[in-house]
């Protein structure tokens, strides 16, 4: 009886371990929790290389200002097969950040159609360089580093996603 005793009072000590083990590893910053990234519905986008393979990824579409200025900052882990992609309501010529991002990222500079019209790749984490897109885009996706490379995603490569119109 006194060992079971032991037990049962041990228990709340237990389960106080078990959560500080679980926050240790939950996504550690506040504004991570705060990201479009964990607050925004999943999307499925494929990508078209130029050389016939396809690739389904999930993203999150970020419009708003304000899920667009924090994109991907504070992410300390993009699961491989996620994306973000910022859209815009007219093509324009774009300029991304590294500001406040931990991972390092490829980045789709995409026209109206849906095709990639410049592939920025191994992106530089925290850096405040301007990533610009040259020519007028409507929408930018970022993918985990090394993914061009992998998938074979370079310019003239078709993004399907419902942002984008076909004609």
């Amino acid at each position: 009886m006194k060992h079971i005793s032991i037990i049962s009072r041990s228990l709340p000590t237990a389960t106080i371990f078990a959560l500080i083990a679980l926050l240790a590893v939950w996504p550690s910053s506040e504004g991570q929790l705060r990201s479009p990234l964990y607050l925004n519905e999943l999307e499925t986008m494929v990508v078209r290389t130029t050389e016939g393979f396809s690739a389904q990824f999930k993203v999150v579409t970020v419009t708003t200002d304000a899920d667009q200025a924090q994109g991907l900052m504070y992410i300390r882990h993009l699961p491989i097969d996620r994306g973000m992609l910022f859209s815009y309501s007219r093509s324009q010529v774009l300029s991304m950040w590294m500001k406040n991002t931990h991972v390092p990222l490829d980045m789709w500079f995409i026209d109206d159609q849906g095709r990639i019209q410049k592939v920025v790749t191994h992106t530089v984490p925290h850096s405040l360089d301007s990533i610009k897109s040259d020519t007028p885009v409507r929408a930018v996706i970022e993918v985990n580093a090394g993914l061009s490379t992998l998938l074979g995603v370079t310019k003239g490569a078709v993004i399907e996603h419902r942002v984008f119109q076909r004609q």
